[in-house]
């Protein structure tokens, strides 16, 4: 029988992570953490945790590797029932990350097997990607598509959202010329968090990124329902 998973989904911005794990959530009713929900759900709620973010925040600043795996940690424990798998698309994002949440592992979900996967692109073919990307403006919805005449992920109505109705917009920073230090700390980040986890003994398992995106998924599913990983 297969172990309950949560799956670290490693590639940079626009290597189809996302929608990778949208299709993970729709075809086996996984649960997908986004970091950036549960910093909004936080504030919204008055917690403690949601206190010390909004001050950071508002003062400009990075919330600190320890608070973000904190929040992660209470989502995780605070769960009544986990299904068989856990999506984490863009997080841990710095090796200090990585370790609290193999210490999480260890200690408190032992009945969790912790799967990496990277998405593997080339950096020219991510650029084309992400300069043609557009998604929802519904911040409760979030869908992302492709302004590419041949892309598969391209919206029905031009720059409407399929899903909710609301307007497509750009990310302000999804230019060429923002794209070379994101990426270059992307890789630094990544290449520390891979070096963590395999000095720990886990595999990283490979996915070709630059496949139509249902071949991705394809080949996911060979890794996520296979016995004993890649």
């Amino acid at each position: 029988m297969i172990r309950n998973r949560i799956f670290i989904l490693l590639g940079p911005p626009g290597s189809g992570k996302g929608t990778l794990s949208s299709l993970c959530v729709q075809q086996f009713g996984w649960l997908q953490l986004s970091t950036g929900n549960l910093c909004r759900d936080n504030i919204a709620q008055g917690t403690i945790l949601g206190q010390k973010i909004k001050d950071f925040i508002e003062q400009g600043l990075l919330v600190p590797d320890e608070v973000i795996a904190e929040m992660v940690a209470d989502w995780l424990t605070s769960q009544k029932s986990l299904p068989q798998g856990v999506l984490f698309d863009g997080y841990p994002r710095t090796k200090i990350q990585a370790a609290i949440l193999y210490e999480l592992l260890q200690t408190k979900l032992q009945s969790f097997d912790l799967v990496l996967i990277k998405v593997a692109i080339d950096p020219a073919l991510l650029i084309e990607r992400i300069v043609n990307r557009v998604i929802c403006s519904n911040k409760d919805c979030g869908r992302v598509y492709s302004l590419l005449a041949s892309g598969e992920s391209a919206s029905k109505q031009p720059m409407i959202c399929d899903n909710c109705g609301s307007a497509l917009i750009r990310r302000v920073d999804d230019t060429a010329q923002s794209l070379e230090q994101r990426l270059r700390l992307y890789f630094q980040h990544e290449q520390d968090i891979i070096d963590f986890y395999v000095d720990k003994g886990l595999p990283v398992c490979t996915l070709n990124g630059a496949q139509a995106i249902q071949n991705v998924f394809e080949d996911f599913k060979k890794i996520a329902l296979n016995h004993h990983g890649c």
